[in-house]
C-alpha cells in the first residue's frame, strides 16, 4: 500500500536535506551554492512563507539561484498546488545547510516516474584555454550516447548518471542517441557552446514515450578562479546575496516536496558520477 501523500513527500523532503546537508564543498568554499532545476513537464506550484506566496508558479525548466543563505532557519514554510489555497505539505520550519557546490534537480527516472538527483558539481580549476562539458541523464529514457563528430563522446549514460570532460574552448556539435547506436538521434544535433574556464553542464530532460525530451544548461563560471555566478539556459542568475532570494535554499526545495506530493511519489535517487 502507497503512503499517503503528504507522509511520502515529507519523508522525501526529509532525505533531501539530509543529503544536502552531508553534501562537502566540491572545492575550498565557507559558503553553500546550491542551485535548483524543475525538470519535471507538467507541475507547478506555489511557495508559501510566513503567510505570504513567496514562489508563484514554480514551473518546468524554472531555477533557482540558492547561494549565499547557508546555516538560516526559514519559519512556517508550506506548499500549494499553482493557483489554490490546497496545502500539499506543511513543512515547517527548515533549516539550510552551511557548505557545499551541488546542484539538485526534480526530474523523470528511467521508468517516467518523479524523483530528485542531488549532483555534486565538479569546480576544479582549469587549465588556460580550456572549458568543461558534464552531461547528465535525467530524463525517462534508456542509456543514451553522446557523439560529437559522429563519434561517441560519453558512452551508456543512466538515468541519473552524469558523465564529463575538459576540452579547447569552443563549440561543439553533439547529439544524443540509444546506447551503441548512432541513430535514431533523439535529442540534437545541438552547439555547445564552452567558454573558457566555465563548466556547461546539459540536462536531458523529460521523456521518450511522451515526446517530450528537451535539454536544460547550467553553467558555472570562473574556474580559471573562484566560481561566482550560474547561468541556467538563457536566464543568467547571479549569486548576489542582497538579492530577494533571502528565501531562497528552503523555498525551493519545498518546492520539489510539493512536486512529489502532487504526483505522489515516495522515492529519492541520488546519482553515481560515471567519469570519463
Amino acid at each position: 500500500m502507497k503512503k499517503p501523500v503528504f507522509v511520502a513527500s515529507a519523508t522525501v523532503l526529509t532525505l533531501l536535506l539530509s543529503l544536502l546537508g552531508s553534501i562537502g564543498p566540491a572545492s575550498a568554499q565557507s559558503v553553500a551554492r546550491i542551485h535548483l532545476i524543475h525538470g519535471i513537464p507538467g507541475v507547478d506550484v506555489d511557495v508559501e512563507i510566513g503567510g505570504e506566496i513567496a514562489i508563484e508558479g514554480f514551473a518546468f525548466r524554472d531555477t533557482q539561484d540558492l547561494s549565499g543563505f547557508a546555516g538560516q532557519t526559514l519559519a512556517d514554510v508550506k506548499v500549494k498546488a499553482a493557483g489554490t489555497d490546497d496545502v500539499a505539505i506543511d513543512i515547517g520550519d527548515l533549516a539550510l545547510p552551511e557548505t557545499g557546490n551541488v546542484t539538485a534537480i526534480a526530474h523523470l527516472d528511467a521508468d517516467g516516474t518523479p524523483t530528485v538527483s542531488i549532483f555534486s558539481n565538479d569546480t576544479s580549476k582549469l587549465d588556460a584555454g580550456q572549458g568543461r562539458l558534464v552531461v547528465r541523464h535525467t530524463a525517462a529514457a534508456p542509456e543514451v550516447d553522446v557523439l560529437a563528430g559522429g563519434e561517441a563522446v560519453f558512452s551508456g549514460i543512466a538515468n541519473g548518471k552524469e558523465a564529463s570532460g575538459d576540452v579547447p574552448a569552443g563549440t561543439v556539435s553533439a547529439s544524443v542517441v540509444p546506447a551503441g547506436a548512432t541513430e535514431p538521434v533523439v535529442i540534437g544535433p545541438a552547439d555547445l557552446p564552452i567558454a573558457e574556464g566555465s563548466s556547461l553542464i546539459v540536462y536531458a530532460v523529460g521523456s521518450l514515450d511522451g515526446d517530450t525530451l528537451d535539454v536544460i544548461t547550467e553553467t558555472i563560471d570562473g574556474l580559471d578562479g573562484n566560481p561566482n555566478a550560474v547561468n541556467t539556459g538563457n536566464s543568467p542568475v547571479a549569486t548576489d546575496q542582497t538579492s530577494g532570494l533571502g528565501w531562497a535554499f528552503g523555498l525551493a526545495v519545498a518546492a520539489i516536496a510539493a512536486l512529489f506530493a502532487l504526483v505522489g511519489v515516495n522515492t529519492l535517487v541520488r546519482p553515481a558520477r560515471t567519469e570519463v
